[in-house]
């Protein structure tokens, strides 16, 4: 995600993926509209919304045989490896401030476009390909007044659609929540104690706004009559992190209450420390129940870039990432970790970056890997080299991959699987290696 490899290292600061030497596209979040204060706060409570259809059971879950947890068809009883692409479009678009952004365009109406989807899928398909991955923008699948956009939805229950008819199952994923009845929630505890993206993931007001956003997104899935049992997961962040440089991290006193219940003194990095941790995983694991309150067998996930230790990586970027606690301790049904070769750390030092320490219980997938083309003397050499890192991705646990990216030419910088007359989807498609970790 870039010009293009923007990372997002906070709503209006933009860094270089170079510099910060992190592959996948990163593009600015989207800052919420101040909202004026009133005598009367809005409610935090989440309303009931009437579901019209009832939400079918998904086709995919998880299961632990001998210690060890898998995918599996819950139609068929086999085992599903997750082998699959990124489908990224990317265009300008306007945000709620009225500023333009350059970001995931996939769903938006006026640009979505039906009959390139469904010749995608089927070609996917037709290669062995089993799951894409596609992000949600905040930037257009609200409404000013407070909702979800239908046209927008009804792009997404399209794809849902074609993705049945190609037995290719979606992964929903985003970067930040829209504005609307969504933002005025958040800022309830933003933003002198609480800003950026801690105001998600640290009071209360943020879990509920995101609580919010993800039942209201599956309501609508239903009532429109989508295969919603085609989604594969609904991923809760496409990279989850805190920032380290704004309020709460940012203070060096001073005692601060979160969403978990508990309150920790900002004097003591050891508090923050365990700050982080605990809600990590509240946080999570709140999400996760509040989905399948109606959607009772979806999959939820979230996705990460390396941590920062302890091998040296990403020095000083001031976003946070804490894996450990999501991957051992959280009930989530799988983690979704980001790994590239040709940047900064090779496998081995991802894997202990991540904290993975072979963990069986819990699949693991890489829902991004690809390359730069800088990085790379051909085409040829990096289509080897995915096949190399994904091979030896299998000894360290992992499960599933999900290749960066189908055909992103917005993104000419990187590698996509259809470039040179596919040269790389012709070395990586299941039909071509039908056992990901035979190299």
């Amino acid at each position: 995600m870039k010009p293009f490899h923007i990372l997002i290292c906070s709503f209006l600061l933009v860094i270089s993926l170079v510099a910060c030497n992190l592959p996948a596209l990163r593009v600015e979040t989207i800052t919420p509209t101040p909202i004026t204060p009133t005598s009367q706060p809005p409610s935090t409570a989440i309303p009931p919304t009437r579901i019209s259809t009832t939400p079918l059971e998904h086709h995919i879950g998880v299961r632990v045989i001998n210690g060890v947890g898998e995918f599996y068809n819950r139609t068929t009883g086999d085992k599903f490896v997750p082998r699959g692409m990124n489908y990224i479009r990317l265009a300008q678009q306007t945000k709620a401030d009225g500023s333009s952004t350059f970001y995931h365009a996939l769903f938006d109406p006026g640009r979505y476009d039906s009959s390139r989807v469904n010749s995608d899928l089927q070609k996917m398909h037709a290669g062995g390909y089993n799951v894409i991955r596609v992000f949600l923008s905040p930037n257009t699948i609200g409404t000013t007044s407070g909702g979800l956009s239908p046209a927008y939805m009804k792009n997404v229950a399209d794809l849902l659609n074609y993705a049945k008819q190609s037995q290719i199952y979606v992964m929903f994923t985003l970067d930040w929540i829209p504005g609307g009845k969504y933002d005025s929630i958040l800022h309830i505890d933003c933003c002198s104690t609480f800003a950026l993206i801690n105001a998600n993931l640290l009071p209360p007001a943020g879990l509920k706004a995101n609580q919010l956003f993800y039942q209201d997104f599956i309501r609508e899935l239903l009532t429109l009559n989508a295969p919603t049992e085609y989604i594969f997961s609904c991923e809760l962040r496409n990279e989850m992190f805190y920032d380290t440089d704004q309020p709460p991290l940012s203070f060096s006193s001073g005692v601060v209450k979160t969403a978990n219940g508990n309150s920790y003194d900002m004097s003591k990095p050891s508090d923050k420390d365990l700050m982080v941790k605990e809600n990590l995983v509240y946080w999570l694991d709140e999400m996760r129940t509040s989905i399948l309150e109606v959607d009772p067998t979806a999959l939820v996930s979230v996705g990460f870039f390396h941590p920062q230790e302890p091998n040296p990586a990403r020095i000083g970027d001031p976003r946070l990432a804490v894996t450990e606690p999501a991957i051992w301790q959280s009930t989530l049904d799988f983690v979704d970790l980001h790994a590239y070769p040709g940047f900064e750390l090779n496998l081995k030092e991802h894997v202990e970056n991540y904290g993975i320490k072979g963990m069986q219980e819990k699949p693991i997938i890489m829902g991004e890997f690809g390359g730069e083309r800088s990085r790379f003397s051909s085409i040829q050499a990096a289509a080897q080299a995915f096949i190399d890192w994904q091979v030896e991705s299998c000894k360290y646990g992992f499960d599933g991959w999900i290749f960066w990216t189908w055909d992103l030419n917005e993104q000419p910088d990187f590698f996509n699987a259809l470039m040179n007359d596919g040269a790389i989807n012709g070395a990586i498609a299941p039909l071509t290696r039908p056992d990901p970790c035979s190299p």
